[in-house]
């Protein structure tokens, strides 16, 4: 199990959050990272880290009308 860490940015009103987990390997650290992102800070956009290695950003869909539809998506930096 590796250590990953789901970062929310100070956004001026909920302020920085920071949460480590552990993880079997990356594909399983994202579906956990999507998943506590959705229930912890409403959707806000979160950052993944592996260590000191940036993986991706979660962020949420925002297609006007098509956002009702859709979960949130991943979007890889």
């Amino acid at each position: 199990m590796s250590i990953y860490t789901l970062k929310f940015p100070d956004d001026g009103n909920a302020g920085a959050l920071r949460l480590d987990f552990d993880a079997e390997d990356a594909a399983e650290a994202l579906v956990s990272a999507h998943r506590k992102a959705s229930s912890l800070r409403g959707g806000r956009a979160a950052e993944l880290w592996q260590g000191a290695r940036k993986l991706c950003t979660i962020r949420r869909a925002s297609n006007g009308v098509d956002e009702a539809r859709r979960s949130s998506r991943f979007q890889t930096t």
